[in-house]
């Protein structure tokens, strides 16, 4: 098996373990059950078999489903908001938007600098699969393990937390902001996608900075030509989580610290 496929069963098994440790309903139980089971039977299935190539392309890029797998399971565990982390949380907010007098400056941004963060956040969710794709239309599918592996680490750097520290969101718990009074389009789209995809709790870190930046720096360091576009796109996503505030400052500085990390780690386990 690959060094990522290891580490996708490794994830899975860590969250059956606390399903049964955790005081989660039977249903969410069995849920985490299932779906680790099924994931890490697919991981088996796919190392172990002869594949033709159609196959070998999927195991390339099924990855991304153990990470959505990963993430929406690990908002299971979410039972109740632990009241005084987000209060501290929310005080580094204020003092860090007061320091750089972020809020005045958002109510006089022009509009379609705002559209754009917007756009950077909207754009977390293709920028992994869009990175690996890079990678294959270079002809880098052998890089597959690498990036998987970066991306993978930092992604479950993030979820693995969340069992143990339940927070919400700052946009769900402050009153409407600066950005919200903007009324901006892509701010509304950004929305109801949420309202459909997301667990509806707070990752922290921010798994979408540390995702983003694992990928950039991987791709970025086969692909030196796009480095820079991918970090100041991978930058962007993180500055649009705090202004936007679908993340605390603070988890989008960890999130972008564990990027790091899963980047690191994949050039030690797959150099």
């Amino acid at each position: 098996m690959r060094i990522s496929e290891w580490i996708v069963c490794g994830f899975f098994a860590y969250l059956v373990v606390l399903a049964r440790l955790f005081p989660v309903s039977g249903r969410r139980r069995a849920r985490v059950l299932l779906v680790g089971l099924v994931c890490v039977g697919l991981v088996v299935m796919l190392s172990q078999l002869r594949l033709r190539l159609p196959m070998r392309v999927a195991r390339d890029w099924v990855p991304a489903l153990y990470l959505l797998q990963a993430y929406w399971l690990c908002g299971l565990f979410f039972m109740h908001p632990m009241r005084a982390v987000e209060d501290r949380l929310l005080q580094l907010d204020q003092r860090l938007f007061a320091l750089t007098r972020l809020a005045p400056l958002v109510r006089r941004a022009p509009r379609a600098l705002l559209e754009l963060l917007e756009l950077a956040y909207l754009c977390a969710y293709p920028f992994i699969p869009a990175t690996f794709g890079l990678l294959c239309a270079a002809g880098l599918r052998a890089e597959a393990d690498r990036f998987w592996v970066a991306v993978l680490v930092a992604s479950f750097g993030c979820y693995g937390i969340l069992p143990w520290l339940h927070t919400r969101p700052p946009r769900s718990i402050e009153p409407a902001g600066p950005i919200d009074q903007r009324s901006l389009a892509l701010r509304r789209l950004n929305m109801a996608v949420l309202d459909r995809v997301s667990v509806q709790v707070n990752t922290l870190p921010s798994g979408h900075a540390a995702t983003a930046l694992a990928a950039a720096l991987v791709v970025g360091e086969l692909l030196p030509g796009l480095l820079p576009v991918l970090v100041a796109g991978a930058l962007a996503i993180a500055l649009a989580t705090v202004i936007g505030r679908y993340h605390y400052a603070v988890d989008t500085i960890l999130g972008l610290a564990v990027g790091i990390v899963g980047w690191w780690v994949s050039g030690v386990l797959v150099p």
